[in-house]
């Protein structure tokens, strides 16, 4: 055990990627006695979501790169990091982790962990590829552990040379916070497959692809609504079931836009918190993204049961067994997407096997309890390796 109430601070720019990711972990620190403090851009709604026990200070950071505002955030947490003395100190997102390592490379936090969520830099070319890049490659260096959230991501940040192997390791199979079977909870998808198909006009016959996320370029959507495109007019029975944000609805094509908009096979539901439910009413799931850390989503659907079509890219590789719990296609290749959709929307038998292989595959490999209690375990032991002195396990 250690001597003294251990102290870890997590960093991102805002505070979605805290509810998206990060709670489950800080609410199972706290549990063990950690004291947990959330560091992002100031939100006047926030306190009201973190969990109990953890403390929230709002520093000033926003994405983009502003030269006064990366020295006044990077400022603001050395001050912070100096005052508070934690022993971790975690961060993620391009912004908050160039300016979190910094800072607490600075400070001499004694762990400072990268928690390496994808690489920004994969889908630039030119100079902002090699700025991006290059800020990666600081965020490495100036952490003392990487944790990326795949292995494939591993794996290619050492083929680039961000970072030397025996400085990475992925917490159990990876993921940022495994998959919560209790909420995607499989025994309730028959019921919930026929309520919320009810709800949004679709019929029992009608066959449904997938996706959640942000509706936009480099998640895929441009291939995805041009696959639909491609086949829709000889499968009438075929829908697009899309479920996200459109705050970047204009890196979609024009021509595709209007096709989505003026197609009744094209459905689209706001963010909300009952992705389980839509998921349920999905009968294959796609995300054909450029880059990801990992994607949560291909599991969550997994392990509801859903077969998924995923990209040949670091990350949705790990989340998928092919030609098992669903297949996967080259990136930015609209026909080969099609193919793999059509194929399986038109084998009820492919799709049941895939899909029962799919939710034992997310429950053996990615569950959230066990994922937590492995992380806690890490933390723990990257605390004793860091101070081997007054930790000891």
């Amino acid at each position: 055990m250690i001597n003294k109430q251990k102290k870890i601070c997590f960093v991102v720019t805002l505070p979605v990627t805290f509810k998206a990711f990060v709670c489950p972990q800080a609410e199972v620190l706290v549990q063990n006695g950690w004291d947990v403090t959330f560091v992002c851009a100031e939100d006047p709604f926030f306190s009201a979501d973190i969990p109990k026990g953890v403390r929230y200070i709002p520093v000033r950071m926003k994405r983009g790169i502003d030269f006064f505002t990366v020295l006044g955030s990077i400022l603001s947490l050395f001050r912070l990091f100096k005052r508070e003395k934690f022993d971790i100190v975690q961060f993620s997102t391009p912004n908050a982790a160039f300016y979190a390592s910094t800072a607490s490379m600075l400070a001499r936090v004694p762990v400072r962990i990268y928690a390496q969520w994808g690489i920004r830099y994969v889908g630039f070319r030119g100079p902002t590829r090699f700025l991006f890049k290059f800020l990666e490659r600081w965020c490495c260096w100036c952490s003392t552990i990487i944790q990326p959230d795949s292995l494939s991501n591993l794996e290619y940040s050492i083929q680039e040379g961000l970072y030397h192997r025996d400085k990475a390791r992925v917490n159990w199979n990876g993921s940022a916070c495994g998959v919560n079977l209790e909420r995607f909870d499989i025994r309730q998808k028959n019921n919930w497959r026929i309520e919320y198909r009810k709800m949004i006009g679709l019929e029992s016959h009608h066959l449904v692809i997938g996706f959640v996320g942000s509706i936009r370029r480099d998640k895929g959507c441009n291939e995805l609504i041009a696959a639909c495109r491609y086949f829709f007019s000889a499968m009438p029975e075929a829908r697009l079931l899309l479920i996200g944000d459109k705050h970047f609805y204009d890196t979609i094509d024009q021509e595709l836009r209007d096709w989505a908009a003026s197609s009744a096979q094209v459905i689209h539901i706001p963010p909300n918190n009952e992705i389980p439910q839509y998921v349920s009413c999905m009968d294959i799931f796609s995300l054909p993204s450029y880059r990801e850390g990992f994607g949560l989503v291909i599991v969550e659907a997994e392990a509801m049961g859903v077969p998924v079509v995923v990209s040949d890219v670091p990350g949705p590789v790990d989340a998928i067994r092919h030609g098992e719990t669903g297949l996967i296609v080259p990136v930015k290749n609209y026909e080969a997407l099609a193919t793999a959709l059509q194929t399986l929307l038109q084998d009820h038998a492919k799709r049941e096997a895939f899909g029962s292989a799919a939710a034992a595959f997310a429950r053996d490999n990615f569950e959230q309890n066990e994922f937590l209690r492995r992380v806690l375990n890490d933390k723990i032991s990257l605390l004793s390796e860091a101070n081997p002195v007054s930790c000891h396990v």
